[in-house]
This record gives structure tokens, C-alpha cells and sequence, in this order.
């Protein structure tokens, strides 16, 4: 986003608020098309490849005041879902100053093909679903090559996404933060309550809606296995995955306010 340059005077406001649109009227009326909408905050799509040659798609949001080597955030959607399922939080992430990439994991959204051959999430089995830690792994070196700070790495998934993650985390010790929006105890074999165990005392997130019942019993159950800092924020509801971000709660800002206070960025 440009930011809003000093006014000094209400006239000069007025001149500011009223002239871009009576351009953009000139243009429009003298061209005979639409002028093209101009995005407020920087976004770029790349695609990359998992190391068994999965095409992966991705989304680069970068921060709103650029830094040298902002914390970075990973974001796993849900099954079934897409990359896209994030657009809000990371809309929000980037303005607090975070870089993020948001991408379609293998069998989703626009990473379906493998060597030639096209791949769906409809017939993964539990070994497909663990194959996207691999998809992570792309999309972290990938993170750290767009400038996100090495040491200030988080990982948020959203339903299996956030099993994903806390798997994806446990074997990769320079993950600074795990946030887990409505995970379970298994989705589709992919298990947690082991994991959270021996991720130690690395900090963890645990989102979930009160009213999504199975996701809430297993916040319950994680945050008393976790043996570090595991703290749970439960709201009103029954928003599962991603629609919890994008509902009437607060819960993307408290996630962004938590993750704050662990990886920045510093103010």
C-alpha cells in the first residue's frame, strides 16, 4: 500500500480525494475501455517444484513497509480448498508486516500435475496427504529466497492443513512458531497428539470454534499433551479451516497479535 502522503490543509485533502477519479474518468471516457484496477498491497504468484516433481503454485505477499528480511509465514490450506482460501489473512498479515506465502498443495487449486501426469487430493490416501511436507519444504526454501528472515519462520494451516504443519515443524526445528486453526487428532491418518508431544518447547497456536465439536475436543487434548508453550483460543461458533479467519470473529488479528509477540515483526 502507498502511504498517505502529510495534508496540510482540507483543500489539498479534497484535491487528493477527487483527482484520481477525475482521471480516471478522462481515461475511460476518451479510451472507450475500463482503466485497469490498481492493487493496494504487492502480491505475486511463482510456481515451483516438490522434490519428487510435483508443479506447486504459489502466492508472494509481501509486507506493506518493506524490511530487510521480514518474518515469514507459511500458509497450508485445507483439503479441498486452495491457496486462495487465504487471500484475507494474508491481506491482513502483510499490512502488519509479515511475507507470506500462501500455496496450492499437491492435488489442489493449480498444483495437479507430476511428471506429465495429473494428480487429484480425491484419491489420496495417508501417505499422499504426509507427501505434502514435501510441498512445504519447496515452499519454505522458496519463502527464504523472496527475503523472509531465516529465524523468524512460521508455519499456520488451517483444518489438515494445520496437522501439516505441526508434522512439517517437528522435523524442522528452525520453524519458530506452529499456528493450527481447526486441527483434529487425525484427519485422514495424518495424527497430532504425538507430534505436539515432541515438538518440546517450541510455541504453538490452537484456533478452533467452539461449536466445530470434534476440532474443539482435540484443542482440548493437544494443549494438555504439549509440553511447552501451547496456548488455545476458542471462539464462538461453528467456523472450521480458513472460514473461522474470515467470519465475524477476532481471530485473525489475535493470531497475528500472538505470532507478534514471538517472531515480530519488530517495531
Amino acid at each position: 500500500m502507498i502511504p498517505l502522503d502529510k495534508q496540510p490543509t482540507i483543500a489539498s485533502l479534497r484535491i487528493r480525494k477527487f483527482l484520481p477519479a477525475a482521471v480516471a474518468f478522462f481515461f475511460l471516457t476518451a479510451c472507450g475501455r475500463p482503466m485497469p484496477a490498481e492493487t493496494s498491497l504487492s502480491r505475486k504468484d511463482v510456481v515451483f517444484n516438490s522434490s519428487d516433481g510435483v508443479i506447486l503454485h504459489a502466492t508472494i505477499f509481501f509486507p506493506e513497509n518493506a524490511t530487510n528480511n521480514p518474518p515469514g509465514l507459511i500458509l497450508l490450506h485445507m483439503a479441498g480448498s486452495s491457496r486462495t482460501g487465504w487471500d484475507s489473512f494474508a491481506a491482513r498479515a502483510q499490512r502488519a508486516g509479515y511475507l507470506c506465502l500462501a500455496f496450492d498443495a499437491r492435488g489442489h487449486g493449480d498444483s495437479m500435475m507430476r511428471g506429465g501426469q495429473a494428480i487429484s487430493y480425491r484419491t489420496f490416501e495417508t501417505r499422499d496427504w504426509l507427501a505434502i511436507l514435501d510441498d512445504m519444504a519447496s515452499a519454505h526454501k522458496t519463502l527464504l529466497e523472496y527475503g523472509a528472515d531465516p529465524d523468524n519462520v512460521a508455519v499456520v494451516g488451517a483444518s489438515i492443513g494445520a496437522n501439516l504443519v505441526l508434522r512439517y515443524a517437528l522435523n524442522h526445528p528452525d520453524v519458530a512458531a506452529t499456528v493450527m486453526v481447526s486441527p483434529g487428532l487425525d484427519y485422514k491418518g495424518v495424527e497430532t497428539e504425538q507430534a505436539i508431544r515432541e515438538l518440546g518447547k517450541r510455541p504453538a497456536l490452537l484456533v478452533t470454534s467452539q461449536g466445530d465439536s470434534y476440532s474443539a475436543e482435540s484443542c482440548a487434548t493437544l494443549k494438555k499433551a504439549a509440553s511447552g508453550l501451547c496456548e488455545l483460543r476458542e471462539y464462538a461458533g461453528s467456523a472450521h479451516g480458513t472460514n473461522l479467519l474470515d467470519g465475524p470473529t477476532h481471530a485473525a488479528e489475535d493470531i497475528l497479535l500472538w505470532l507478534r509477540l514471538i517472531i515480530g515483526p519488530k517495531s
